[in-house]
C-alpha cells in the first residue's frame, strides 16, 4: 500500500458561498435556448414556425414565452384561448414583465377568425417580429377539417410573406395537419426518473438545422425555462484556492453549500452511501469525493481516502494541493492505493493481503492522523468497488470488516463516506448500514441527483461556478 501526502493551509474561519445567483442562472438559460432551439434560426433563418406540443401542465406555454421574450420588448403579440393576462401572470409571475411588454390578445369569447384577422393586421405592416398562439388547437376545433389546413397554410403563407415567426401551441396528441407544415417541432413532456418526475423535451423537427441530440431535460425552476446539456467535465485549470465552510450545527459540512442543502452535512459518527450508475461519469462522482475532502484538510483535520477504480492519484493529489493550497506542510490527508497487481512494488501489501489486513492498517493510519487533526475528528472516504475488486472472491469478509468499521467510526463519531456501485453484489447490505443514501444516474447525458435516505427531490449536477464545487439545480 502506498500513501501520497498534501500539502494543506492553517484553518481559516471564513465561509465563502460558491452557488450561482438567480440573476446568473437566468442569463445561463437564456444564453443556452437560443444554441438548443434554433430561436437564432427561429428570428433570422429557416425556423419560421414551431409547433410545441405536449400534455397539460409540461411547460409548453414557459417555452413559448421564452421564445416570445426573445424578440424583443414591443416586437411580439400573444394570443391566448385559454385564460386571461391577469392570471397568465399569476401562473407564470416570472415572465410578467414579458407579457405585458407584448401585444396581448385574449381571444377567449372570439371566434377563430377574428383571431387570425388580428395576425394579418400586426403582421402586414411588419409590426411584430413573434406571434404565439396558445392554445393552436383551442382555435383550430372551431373549423372543419379543410378550414382548418386552409387556415393553418395561410398562416405559414403570412409567416413567409412577411418574415413574423409563430409558435402554435397544442395539446393535441398525435400528428396533426400543422406538424406536417410547421418548421419545428418540439414536443413537452413529463417522465420517471428513479420514481421521480422529471421534464424532458424531444425535438422532432427542425428544418435546416443541426440536431445533435434529440433529447433533453429541462426544469421551470423558478418559473423559466432551463435545460440541461449533457455532463460536461470540470477545467480543473481554474481550481481556485478554496475557502472552508463551517460545520452545520451538529454535522460536518460535505465542502459544498449545494450539497450540504440537499443532504445536511455529514452527523458525527453517521455513513453516507453515495450509489452510482455504471455510466456516471467519473468527474461527476469526483464532484461530491473532493470537496469533503478538501473542505476537512482546510478547516486543519485529517482524511483518509481509497479512490475508486482508475483513479489517477497524482491527478487526485494535484486537485487537492491546489484547491486547499500549499502555505503549510501537513500530512493530515493519505490517498491510499490498494490495488493488488503482480507489481509488488506499486504496493506495501502483500499479493495476498486479506480485508482484516487492509483494515488494520487503515486502523493504524486513522489513529496516527487523528493526532494531527486540529480537533481529533476524521473523514472516512471509500470506494466499495475498489474493494469488491481486491474481494471479489471473499465477499463476506469484505462485509464483516466494513461492518466493523462502521461501528468504530460510529463510536469514534467520525464522518464515513461509501462509493457504491449501483451493480454491487452487495449493494443491500452496505445500504442497510448506511445513516445517509444519496444516489447518482444519467438521464438523456445529464448526471441527476436525490436523497433516496433522506428522500429528497431531484437535481441536475453540473460544474457552473467552480470546477471543485457541484452545483445542483432542482429538476421541477
Amino acid at each position: 500500500m502506498t500513501t501520497q501526502e498534501v500539502d494543506a493551509p492553517a484553518p481559516v474561519r471564513t465561509n465563502r458561498q460558491t452557488k450561482t445567483s438567480r440573476a446568473e442562472s437566468s442569463e445561463l438559460a437564456e444564453a443556452r435556448i437560443p444554441t438548443l432551439l434554433g430561436l437564432k434560426q427561429l428570428m433570422n433563418g429557416p425556423i419560421r414556425t414551431m409547433l410545441i406540443k405536449g400534455l397539460a401542465g409540461t411547460g409548453k406555454t414557459t417555452v413559448a414565452l421564452e421564445i416570445l421574450k426573445a424578440a424583443g420588448k414591443g416586437n411580439g403579440a400573444y394570443i391566448s384561448s385559454r385564460v386571461p393576462q391577469e392570471l397568465l401572470e399569476t401562473h407564470i409571475p416570472a415572465m410578467k414583465e414579458t407579457l405585458e411588454n407584448q401585444e396581448f390578445l385574449d381571444v377567449r369569447l372570439e371566434d377563430a377568425t377574428s383571431a387570425l384577422e388580428f395576425v394579418m393586421r400586426l403582421t402586414d405592416p411588419k409590426k411584430v417580429k413573434t406571434v404565439v398562439f396558445d392554445s393552436w388547437d383551442a382555435l383550430a376545433k372551431e373549423f372543419d377539417s379543410k378550414e382548418r389546413l386552409r387556415a393553418e397554410k395561410t398562416l405559414i403563407a403570412v409567416s413567409n410573406n412577411s418574415g413574423a415567426q409563430l409558435v402554435f401551441v397544442s395539446e393535441e396528441p398525435g400528428a396533426t395537419t400543422i406538424d406536417y407544415l410547421v418548421d419545428g417541432i418540439l414536443e413537452m413532456s413529463t417522465v420517471e426518473e428513479q420514481d421521480r418526475a422529471v421534464r424532458e423535451f424531444t425535438i422532432h423537427k427542425l428544418r435546416g438545422t443541426k440536431i445533435p441530440q434529440r433529447k433533453y431535460l429541462f426544469t421551470l425552476m423558478d418559473g423559466r425555462f432551463t435545460f440541461f446539456e449533457p455532463y460536461a467535465t470540470p477545467n480543473y485549470s481554474e481550481i481556485r484556492k478554496f475557502t472552508p465552510v463551517a460545520d452545520i450545527d451538529e454535522a460536518y459540512s460535505l465542502g459544498s453549500p449545494a450539497l450540504d442543502r440537499l443532504l445536511g452535512g455529514m452527523v458525527p459518527g453517521s455513513t453516507l452511501t453515495v450509489e452510482y450508475d455504471e455510466d456516471v461519469p467519473y468527474f461527476a462522482l469526483r464532484a461530491i469525493e473532493l470537496p469533503p475532502i478538501i473542505n476537512f484538510l482546510a478547516m486543519g483535520r485529517s482524511a483518509i481516502l481509497l479512490p475508486l477504480p482508475g483513479a489517477n492519484t497524482g491527478l487526485t493529489s494535484s486537485v487537492l494541493t491546489r484547491a486547499v493550497g500549499e502555505g503549510t506542510p501537513s500530512d493530515r490527508l493519505h490517498i491510499l492505493d490498494v490495488l493488488r497487481s503482480s507489481d509488488l512494488e506499486t504496493t506495501s501489501m502483500t499479493k495476498h493481503a486479506t480485508p482484516n489486513e487492509i483494515h488494520e492498517v487503515v486502523t493504524n493510519e486513522t489513529t496516527r492522523l487523528r493526532k494531527k487533526s486540529v480537533d481529533q475528528a476524521m473523514l472516512h472516504v471509500n470506494s466499495i468497488a475498489a474493494l469488491e475488486n481486491l474481494f471479489a472472491s471473499d465477499l463476506d469478509s469484505l462485509l464483516e470488516v466494513t461492518s466493523q468499521e462502521i461501528i468504530t467510526l460510529q463510536q469514534s463519531r467520525d464522518a464515513h463516506i461509501l462509493f457504491l456501485p449501483a451493480n454491487s453484489p452487495i449493494r443491500s447490505r452496505i445500504l442497510s448500514m448506511s445513516s445517509s443514501h444519496a444516489r447518482l444516474s444519467v438521464r438523456d447525458g445529464a448526471v441527476v441527483m436525490f436523497g433516496v435516505k433522506p428522500y429528497t427531490g431531484i437535481y441536475a449536477l453540473q460544474h457552473l461556478d467552480d470546477p471543485i464545487l457541484p452545483s445542483l439545480t432542482q429538476l421541477v
